[in-house]
C-alpha cells in the first residue's frame, strides 16, 4: 500500500511539473496579481473598453514584457481603439507613438521580426499617409523595414510603399529618379514573386500608375534611366522586361532600341501573337526585313483566330511586295485569301503584282504572250470585286486583231509566262 502511494504521489509531482512546463506565460514573481491584471485586459479589449484595458496592459507591460506575444497583440487592439476614440489630436498623437513602439518591444522580445515589421509599417501608412508632416517618418519606417525585410513585405505593404515614395517626392524630393526607379524595380520584382495570375497584373498596374505620379517619364528617362540599366544588369529578365514595354508603351517611345529588346525578350519567353506582330510592323516600319519577315511568320503559327492568321499572311504580302519579291507576296497574299475568303484585298494586291510586271516580263516576240499578263491581273482584280482595275487592264489586253495575226484565238489558253506562270483565256479587250 505504501508503495503504490507513493507511485501515485510521484505521478501527481510529474503532472504538476509538466502542467507548468507547458504554460505558455513567463509570469513575473506576483503571478497572482498578475492573472489577474490579465483577465482585466482580456476582458476590457474583448468589450472595446479600451481606456479601462490601459492600466493592466501597463502594468503586465512593466512587470513582465516577455509575458507572451499575445500580450502585444492585446495592446495593439487596445491602442488602435484608443486611438479612433481619442478626445483630441494630442492624445492621437501620443497612442499612435506608443503603439509603433510597442511594435518595437514586442520585435525585442519575441522576434518575428518580418510579420510585426509589416504590421508597424502598415499601421503607420494607415495613420500618416494623410499627414504631410509626417511623410519623411513615415519614408523612413518604410525604408528601414523594406532594407531589412522586403522579401517579406506583403503585396499591401509593397504597394503603400511606393505611395509613400510618390507622397514624399510630391511635398519635397527626397530620392532622386534613379533612386525611386530603383525601387519601383524592387518593389515590382517582389510583387511578380508573390503573386500571380490577374490579382498579379491588377496589382503591378496600380504600382505603374503610382510610379507614373511620382516622377516625370520621357522617353530619353526610360531609355537612360531605366531600360538600359536594368537590361544589362538582367539579360534575361522577363518581369523586367515586361516593365520596360509597359512604361514604353505609355509614354509612347515604341522606337526606342531598349523597347524592341525588351519586347523581343519577352517575345522570346512567352511568345504571343500580339507582340509577334508588333515586332514584325515595327521591324518592317525600319526596313530590317529579315527580323520583319521573321515576325510574321510566328505571327501567323501564333494566330488562333482565321481572321488573325489571314492578315497577317496579307500583311507578309504586302512586306514582300515592298521588297519587290513577287512570287513570295503572291504565295502569302493567295494563303490570305484562302484563309479568309473575305480578304478580297489580297486578290488586289496578286493583281497589281501582275500589272507592274509587264516591263520586266515582256519578251518582245509576241503582243499576245507580253499582255496575257494583263489578263492574269484582270481575274485577280475581278475576284476581288475592282471594276476599277478590271477596266484599266482590259484597255492593256492584246487586240483581236493581234490575236488573230499570231494564230491565237479568243477564248484560247495561254501561258502568262515570266515569274506569273499561270494560264489565262485570252479575251477581247
Amino acid at each position: 500500500m505504501k508503495l503504490l502511494i507513493g507511485i501515485m504521489f510521484s505521478l501527481i509531482l510529474s503532472f504538476h511539473a509538466l502542467g507548468q512546463a507547458r504554460d505558455p506565460f513567463r509570469w513575473p514573481e506576483d503571478t497572482a496579481q498578475a492573472k489577474t491584471q490579465w483577465v482585466l485586459l482580456s476582458d476590457a479589449v474583448k468589450a472595446q473598453r479600451y481606456t479601462d484595458a490601459l492600466e493592466p496592459f501597463q502594468w503586465l507591460l512593466d512587470q513582465s514584457p516577455d509575458l507572451h506575444a499575445s500580450l502585444y497583440i492585446q495592446g495593439e487592439k487596445m491602442y488602435k481603439g484608443l486611438i479612433e476614440k481619442a478626445p483630441e489630436k494630442s492624445a492621437e498623437e501620443k497612442y499612435l507613438e506608443d503603439l509603433l513602439y510597442l511594435y518595437d518591444q514586442r520585435m525585442q522580445y519575441f522576434q518575428d521580426e518580418a510579420n510585426v515589421s509589416n504590421r508597424k509599417v502598415l499601421t503607420a501608412y494607415q495613420y500618416y499617409k494623410n499627414r504631410k508632416d509626417r511623410y519623411p517618418e513615415l519614408l523612413t519606417l518604410f525604408e528601414k523595414a523594406f532594407q531589412a525585410h522586403d522579401r517579406h513585405f506583403t503585396p499591401a505593404n509593397l504597394i503603400a510603399y511606393m505611395d509613400v515614395i510618390r507622397l514624399v517626392q510630391a511635398q519635397e524630393k527626397q530620392l532622386t529618379d534613379e533612386e525611386v526607379l530603383n525601387r519601383y524595380d524592387r518593389i515590382s520584382q517582389l510583387l511578380q514573386s508573390q503573386d500571380t495570375g490577374e490579382a498579379a497584373t491588377e496589382k503591378q498596374a496600380l504600382v505603374d500608375k503610382l510610379l507614373l505620379a511620382t516622377i516625370t517619364l520621357d522617353c530619353t528617362v526610360i531609355e537612360e534611366k531605366f531600360g538600359k540599366p536594368f537590361l544589362e544588369k538582367h539579360p534575361q529578365d522577363l518581369s523586367r522586361a515586361k516593365r520596360i514595354m509597359a512604361l514604353s508603351l505609355a509614354y509612347q517611345c515604341k522606337d526606342l532600341p531598349v523597347f524592341s529588346e525588351a519586347a523581343q525578350l519577352v517575345h522570346q519567353q512567352e511568345p504571343t501573337y500580339g507582340i509577334a506582330r508588333m515586332l514584325a510592323l515595327m521591324h518592317d516600319s525600319k526596313e530590317n526585313y529579315p527580323l520583319a519577315e521573321k515576325y510574321y511568320k510566328e505571327a501567323i503559327t501564333l494566330a488562333q483566330e482565321k481572321e488573325k492568321q489571314a492578315d497577317m499572311y496579307y500583311a507578309l504580302a504586302q512586306h514582300y511586295q515592298r521588297r519587290a519579291m513577287k512570287v513570295q507576296a503572291r504565295t502569302a497574299a493567295l494563303q490570305a485569301a484562302e484563309t479568309n475568303p473575305s480578304l478580297k484585298e489580297a486578290y488586289k494586291l496578286v493583281g497589281d503584282l501582275y500589272l507592274s510586271s509587264f516591263d520586266t516580263c515582256k519578251k518582245g516576240e509576241s503582243a499576245t504572250l507580253d499582255r496575257a499578263v494583263y489578263i492574269a491581273a484582270y481575274e485577280m482584280y475581278q475576284k476581288a470585286g475592282r471594276t476599277d482595275m478590271m477596266e484599266v487592264t482590259r484597255q492593256q489586253f492584246p487586240t483581236i486583231e493581234q490575236i488573230f495575226q499570231e494564230g491565237y484565238e479568243e477564248g484560247q489558253k495561254v501561258q502568262a509566262g515570266c515569274w506569273i506562270n499561270e494560264q489565262v483565256t485570252l479575251l477581247r479587250p
